[in-house]
């Protein structure tokens, strides 16, 4: 059933643009990773991080669901997990890692993420003005509705295992000669270590540059801070939420309650929207929908591997190695690497043309000397490479 494709060549012809699209066809490189989870779990550090430590091995696809595949690259004939399937099928090495984030703060980030365009329909400038009492109440009148699901659980074409390995804090399973991954966002501070044994290969995790800078983050802030969970909800997730119970040790779930009781509302049960309500809400917030809701820059490392990428990635990397810490004007982003590639390459070559003329002044003639980027001939003249892939 999985692989019914096979004896459909207009599917197969599909598949074989839909890799053209994402470029995978044209990548040299045999392992592929698809980072194909929910959105707000965590996901886009993660992708950023194999890019800067291992784009010379992996070739990294990040994808949320169908939705995205077909805003961001207009592939609409075929599923993601057809698409892992057949580079499986076509001798891709293939592993598809998902991550899993605690249900109440996902809710809030999942919230936050389309505050503006989605549910306010206003700039993020105005609803900072709001009172945090009139956001409070949008977001519990959309509580149950927010977030819900799990790719690992419900998505991937796998056999969950009985028992989340709260020891090891990772699932591996195989199936196809796939290797889906599960990872916990609670762990990310051990992900380095689980993804480097896994890979066999040295990844160390940025952190997470996504929310900084936006306008709606003291809002969101401000939030967190006054949030305090209606009981019923809370007593919900602890009897009904499959996800939290399985991915959650007892004591693990024990702990993060424990957290969310001392800020829990118990004055009255809030009525959150019905199903058919919130049909409603949709249709009209995405009718009224003023932004495009899918990001299409947001990574601090895009994936380019262009020459100037390469070498600010490799710089990226060596400084966190170092132990640095990064910011986010060095983001791996192809025009901003290539201005900087090309600026660096004019500096080099105007202080080799500085020495050169040194050189005659004071010696009467020329001496091979070499920089970085640029180097002298025999008479003195420099060449300067300017081309950038």
């Amino acid at each position: 059933m999985e692989f019914d494709f096979l004896t459909n060549p207009i599917k197969l012809e599909n598949l074989k643009i839909a890799n053209d699209i994402l470029h995978i066809s044209g990548s040299s490189l045999n392992k592929l990773i698809f980072v194909y989870s929910k959105p707000k779990v965590g996901s886009t550090c993660l992708v950023s991080s194999i890019r800067i430590f291992a784009s010379s091995v992996f070739n990294v696809i990040h994808i949320h669901d169908e939705d995205m595949l077909q805003v961001l690259s207009k592939i609409t004939e075929v599923t993601v997990n057809e698409i892992i399937l057949y580079n499986r099928y076509i001798g891709k090495d293939v592993y598809v890692i998902d991550v899993y984030r605690s249900p109440i703060e996902r809710k809030m980030s999942t919230f936050f993420e389309k505050i503006d365009s989605y549910h306010f329909n206003n700039t993020c400038e105005q609803i900072n003005k709001y009172d945090i009492k009139r956001v409070i109440h949008r977001f519990n009148k959309l509580f149950p509705h927010l977030a819900n699901g799990d790719h690992f659980m419900d998505t991937y074409p796998i056999q969950i295992p009985d028992v989340f390995d709260y020891h090891n804090k990772y699932l591996l399973v195989e199936h196809h000669g796939i290797k889906y991954i599960k990872l916990r966002l609670k762990d990310s501070s051990e992900w380095g270590n689980i993804l480097t044994n896994l890979f066999q290969h040295k990844i160390q995790i940025i952190k997470d540059y996504e929310t900084i800078g936006k306008p709606i983050k003291d809002l969101y802030l401000k939030f967190k801070e006054t949030y305090q969970i209606p009981s019923h909800y809370l007593k919900e997730l602890v009897n009904n939420c499959k996800y939290l119970n399985y991915y959650y040790s007892l004591e693990e779930k024990e702990e993060y309650l424990k957290i969310w009781e001392d800020k829990m509302d118990n004055s009255s049960e809030i009525a959150s929207f019905t199903v058919e309500e919130y049909k409603l809400y949709e249709i009209i917030s995405l009718e009224n929908c003023h932004l495009d809701t899918i990001q299409l820059s947001h990574y601090f490392d895009e994936g380019c591997l262009c020459q100037a990428c390469q070498t600010k990635r490799t710089m990226v990397m060596h400084k966190l190695l170092e132990g640095n810490e990064i910011n986010l004007n060095e983001k791996i982003v192809h025009e901003e690497a290539k201005n900087e590639f090309i600026k660096h390459k004019i500096h080099v070559f105007k202080k080799l043309q500085t020495i050169r003329k040194e050189n005659i002044v004071n010696h009467g003639f020329t001496k091979f000397t070499k920089l970085n980027h640029g180097t002298y001939n025999k008479t003195g003249s420099t060449k300067l490479n300017m081309k950038i892939l």
